[in-house]
């Protein structure tokens, strides 16, 4: 069987068998795709903890009729601090989550590769999880093709008023009053909350991390976020759920 090798993040894994496991990676070289690791859930197995959600390292697999055989791993980063935290590994599932059902299979984005990994890298370190999360939402959702429209009234196309603003899941952004009756789903949001969500859009890792959100903005984030992408996704994700149990009991 062809061998190949490649820079991946290990977004799900599911048990097979006795002892194998069913691995779904993100690759920098190829997109997503699923591979079997045989005899991964043996304690004494190399590939055990290589195996590991959210695992980033070099992996070499074999070509496969159904399923490519992961043979080697090299870990590179096993991000020991998200794991040992509830609230970061809750934020990094939830992205891994989206990576793994809204990205097709075997459609390489180096720049989505990118993007999770240096999330991971941000939550590894002693910053806000929520503020890496809503980063990575709004970068994510950029990179598929579905940016929020954020500087103007999505409906009219004019600069947002002053006083009260909306955002809209369905209508792909903010919406005025002044334009006619809002959309159904309209939720109202803060001049504050909007003009955050833009620096997040285009903001690199260090300006990630010197911005300071407000409590009240992170939730208005967090709401609007929530279901534009429910809308967006079509579906229920299960650490989105488990995502928001952690954020009402805060």
């Amino acid at each position: 069987m062809p061998l190949y090798t490649a820079n991946a993040i290990v977004l799900r894994r599911i048990n097979f068998g006795e002892t194998d496991r069913i691995v779904t990676l993100y690759m920098r070289e190829r997109g997503k795709i699923s591979g079997i690791a045989k005899g991964a859930r043996k304690p004494i197995s190399r590939l055990a903890g290589a195996t590991e959600t959210l695992t980033y390292g070099k992996y070499q697999l074999a070509t496969g009729k159904t399923l490519d055989v992961i043979t080697q791993i090299e870990v590179k980063e096993s991000f020991p601090r998200i794991h040992g935290d509830l609230d970061r590994i809750a934020h990094a599932t939830y992205m891994a989550e989206l990576m793994d059902k809204l990205v097709e299979e075997h459609e390489p984005n180096v720049d989505l590769f990118e993007l999770l990994l240096s999330a991971l890298y941000l939550m590894e370190r002693p910053n806000e999880p929520e503020k890496i999360t809503h980063m990575f939402e709004l970068q994510f959702v950029k990179l598929l093709g579905y940016e929020p429209a954020l500087n103007k009234c999505v409906r009219c196309r004019k600069p947002l008023p002053p006083g009260e603003v909306f955002f809209s899941p369905s209508m792909g952004g903010v919406v005025c009053r002044e334009c006619g009756p809002l959309p159904e789903d309209a939720m109202e949001i803060s001049h504050e909350a909007v003009e955050t969500m833009q620096e997040l859009l285009t903001a690199d890792a260090p300006e990630v991390e010197r911005m300071e959100i407000p409590q009240e903005i992170m939730r208005q984030i967090a709401r609007a976020m929530q279901w534009y992408i429910r809308y967006r996704a079509e579906r229920e994700l299960k650490s989105l759920e488990f995502l928001q149990t952690l954020r009402m009991e805060d």
